[in-house]
């Protein structure tokens, strides 16, 4: 998962940041504009921000996002009142819309308590447009130079769009890797790591609708694996499987997994029976070679494998039928073999 606690407080701990130096920005402004009570104001935001980032530390992430929502909500109600519209302070809360959705989204993905946003978005349009209709009819109490007026848009425009390129893309790319672990999920078995049954099928149909002609399968079984469960335990029944897996695959890519002891081998290749039978004997000796040992035990594993493939001149049914009967006459013959 992209997204977790540490994640979450680095973002959160990088939005305190900058709203303090944000703050610190404006408390230097509204003092050379001589607008006292936003001094004031600014005072104490300043003061806000150091106090929430002892917030983030302590993971009270619902707690930081409604206070810095409503912080903003003050500061910008505030500043407009007192200062008119052409500071550009009310755009501020279209950027914390979008925040106080992300911080939502991140209380409900890492399933900590969360609060709903929507009512704080709804109160910050109310004082928005209450603001608005107020100035309409009231002049603010002090009067911005045209200087501080065109800068303070500017410098608030580019904030809100900062805000917002850096959370979109942030939940794009949450969603995208939310995307690919969940269809990497689906298509791998949780134990081994090879692709699954499902991930096998999907590239049988190449092979079953004609669009790749030379191939071949093999279906491996653990020799005598129930013994193993029976003897041993589950568990070290899914380290074998585990490490067999490991064994099998080192990034061939030729390897699924096709339920319990099963193994299936797909390669859409015209390599000689040759070739074939002596890919998975190697395969076949590292198992029978490699060191099993579970809880100071050593255990003996060897796999037999059936191999069968378009050079039968079978169709696909036919081929792993085939194959599957290899596999019985391997297991007949002594095991830990591969049989062709």
């Amino acid at each position: 998962m992209f997204l977790n606690m540490k994640r979450a407080k680095l973002i959160a701990w990088g939005m305190a940041i900058c709203f303090l130096l944000i703050h610190v920005l404006m408390y230097t402004v509204f003092s050379q504009c001589g607008v006292t009570p936003m001094v004031r104001f600014n005072i104490f935001s300043i003061a806000f921000y150091v106090a929430m980032l002892f917030v983030v530390y302590k993971e009270w992430l619902p707690f930081y996002a409604v206070a810095v929502y409503l912080e903003v909500l003050a500061h910008m109600t505030l500043a407009v009142l007192f200062t008119g519209w052409g500071g550009g302070f009310q755009i501020a809360l279209i950027g914390m819309n979008v925040l106080a959705f992300y911080a939502e989204y991140t209380g409900r993905t890492l399933k900590i308590k969360y609060i709903r946003m929507m009512p704080f978005c709804i109160l910050g349009m109310i004082f928005y447009l209450g603001v608005f209709v107020y100035l309409r009819f009231n002049p603010p109490h002090y009067k911005l130079t045209d200087t501080a007026e065109f800068w303070l848009s500017l410098l608030w425009g580019a904030i809100v769009f900062a805000i917002n390129l850096f959370v979109l893309q942030l939940l794009v790319y949450i969603a995208n890797s939310s995307e690919e672990q969940l269809e990497y999920q689906l298509s791998h078995d949780n134990l081994t790591g090879l692709p699954n049954r499902y991930h096998l099928t999907q590239n049988l149909q190449s092979v079953e609708n004609g669009t790749t002609h030379d191939y071949w399968i093999a279906i491996g079984d653990i020799d005598d694996f129930k013994k193993v469960n029976d003897t041993y335990g589950h568990k070290c029944g899914d380290y074998v499987l585990k490490t067999i897996g490991e064994l099998l695959d080192e990034k061939s890519g030729l390897f699924y997994r096709w339920g319990g002891e099963e193994f299936i081998s797909l390669e859409k290749s015209n390599r000689s029976l040759l070739e074939i039978k002596s890919f998975l004997d190697e395969k076949r000796r590292k198992i029978e070679s490699y060191p099993f040992e579970y809880d100071g035990i050593k255990i003996k594993i060897t796999m037999t494998f059936g191999v069968s493939g378009s050079f039968t001149g079978k169709g696909l049914n036919d081929v792993f039928r085939d194959a599957d009967e290899k596999l019985y006459e391997g297991k007949h013959s002594g095991k830990n073999r591969v049989e062709v």
